[in-house]
């Protein structure tokens, strides 16, 4: 018995340790059959193969989810542009109706970047935790659903919050997008795959003024109440959410991303998500690749979940405990710089290119405009809108042609600029292509100051408008690669946020100082562009 015994315990030995070596048993004739016995069930023993992720999508190769992410992403993109670029319109055709100064259109037109400001790292927090689908899908429909209520507002004030509503719901998909989109591809696609989804930033910048062209062109009024006449601005706000509303319903049928789900180590889950690309892509299961198996990342805090239990100071801990690894070495230094050069481009790029109608629309109206500089035309219009004030009460809400084209031309601009960054990546890399840019646009915005003739003075105007904001799909894929999978949704919110900011610092600044500063406005806007070229320096991108 106590040979038996032993035997036993010889055995269970062997096959725990996974191992086919067994022990010298010459000596026991009894338990030389069990113990080959034993052997060659451990030899037989199955190996676990486990595939890392990118290496199943280069298996599995580009095709038709990657092209079906990248159009809905594309479509995101749009609508966040033309809910918050879309008020540079907006502003102008209902001045009348709000009786707004430049102070008030400078309010509006920031009270969605304010909400997109306040609430990114809210919905990056969740992105990161729930997941970055659920998110899209919520707070855009969020966003329609509160952008189509402000369309029947009509007292000022109202109308501010309701965008600032609109601006909280449009941080999901503002800064979520990216993330979503660029973990459905491998990494040396991403920089690429980044750049020409926000090829439809352009297409919506070209979409807005065209469609509100078309729209504001109509001459009508229907009347709700008595109070309230229902004009074809407000028919504006509609088209500017429908591309949102054409994404949720795609959204539906996609899969959460999978490097998401081995960031939370949910290995089965990822692996049915990537099944399903599979099938779509080829037709075929994983099992026909002979992948069955996801490797997790094991960089991350298994117990990453959204506290819904806890008291808000717990949550709030816990919220800050994830977010603390952002925050110190190796990630810190790089992250704190893309957040200041993100800010700058926003600054820029956004904060002047919501005043970008308004000064061509006042260009256009401007008799002396063909040897005038930019700031001489602001000068013009002030002292024009003076005289007009002391012979009529009549207020004057119309957009030239001449405005519409241009804002056309700036968008079409944005859509070149992203298809020719795509070869210029290829060929200088990211860092190469943030500094050219950069320079570039802040040489434009210091030649505005000079410059008299009216087609100069317009294509200066787009080059200074068009470069950073070019460079900030390029600066989002770079902060991707820097963070790992389970910071990128709070770091591209965080760095988006700082942008946000940026936009509502530049465009109030607009309000305020551009009629009475103007050219302190455009050498302040050059030389901070030429700060964020310096500081792209110093990433390792």
């Amino acid at each position: 018995m106590m040979s038996s015994d032993k035997s036993q315990k010889v055995s269970v030995s062997v096959i725990c340790a996974g191992q086919n070596v067994l022990p010298n048993v010459e000596n026991v004739p009894h338990m030389q059959h069990s113990t080959r016995r034993n052997s060659q069930n451990i030899s037989q023993f199955p190996k676990v193969v486990v595939h890392d992720y990118e290496d199943v999508l280069d298996m599995i190769g580009f095709g038709c989810t990657q092209w079906i992410v990248l159009i809905t992403c594309g479509l995101l993109l749009m609508m966040v542009i033309n809910e918050t670029m879309g008020m540079s319109i907006i502003t102008i055709a209902s001045q009348c109706d709000f009786a707004t100064t430049s102070v008030h259109k400078a309010i509006m037109s920031a009270a969605s970047f304010v909400g997109i400001a306040i609430f990114s790292y809210v919905w990056g927090y969740l992105s990161d935790t729930v997941g970055r689908r659920v998110v899209l899908i919520y707070a855009t429909f969020g966003a329609c659903f509160f952008s189509a209520i402000s369309m029947f507002i009509r007292n000022y004030w109202a109308y501010v919050f309701m965008r600032f509503v609109v601006g909280i719901f449009i941080a999901g998909p503002s800064s979520t997008t990216y993330a979503f989109l660029a973990e459905f591809f491998t990494t040396r696609h991403r920089p690429i795959v980044v750049n020409y989804s926000s090829l439809f930033v352009g297409v919506s910048m070209t979409y807005v003024p065209a469609v509100a062209w078309l729209v504001l062109s109509m001459d009508w009024t229907l009347q709700i109440t008595s109070s309230f006449n229902f004009r074809p601005w407000h028919l504006l706000t509609f088209f500017n959410l429908l591309p949102g509303l054409i994404a949720v319903v795609v959204l539906l049928f996609l899969p959460e991303s999978p490097q998401l789900y081995l960031s939370l180590r949910k290995e089965k889950e990822a692996l049915k998500a990537v099944n399903w690309i599979c099938e779509l892509n080829t037709g075929n299961n994983l099992t026909q690749f002979g992948v069955k198996n996801l490797k997790a990342e094991v960089s991350v805090d298994a117990n990453c979940v959204v506290l819904t239990s806890q008291s808000c100071g717990e949550a709030i801990k816990h919220v800050w405990k994830e977010t603390r690894p952002l925050l110190r070495r190796p990630y810190a230094l790089n992250f704190f710089i893309c957040c200041f050069i993100m800010c700058g481009m926003f600054f820029s790029s956004s904060g002047m290119g919501l005043w970008f109608s308004e000064i061509q629309n006042r260009a256009s109206s401007n008799s002396n405009s063909n040897a005038v500089t930019v700031c001489e035309i602001i000068d013009n219009s002030i002292l024009a809108k003076e005289e007009s004030a002391n012979f009529t009460k009549i207020c004057n809400d119309s957009i030239s042609d001449k405005s519409f084209f241009d804002s056309i031309s700036l968008g079409l601009c944005f859509v070149v600029g992203y298809a020719l960054t795509g070869v210029i990546l290829n060929i200088f890399g990211r860092k190469s292509t943030i500094i050219g840019s950069l320079l570039l646009s802040a040489l434009c915005c210091a030649a505005l100051l000079w410059l008299r003739h009216p087609t100069a003075v317009v294509v200066c105007f787009i080059i200074f408008l068009t470069m950073p904001g070019l460079c900030v799909a390029t600066l989002s894929s770079a902060l991707v690669d820097l963070v790992p999978t389970h910071l990128r949704g709070k770091a591209i919110c965080l760095c988006l946020m700082m942008g946000r900011s940026g936009s509502v610092f530049g465009s109030n600044i607009i309000g305020v100082l551009l009629e009475t500063h103007c050219i302190s406005t455009f050498a302040f806007f050059s030389g901070c562009v030429f700060v964020c070229m310096l500081l792209t320096i110093l990433l390792p991108i």
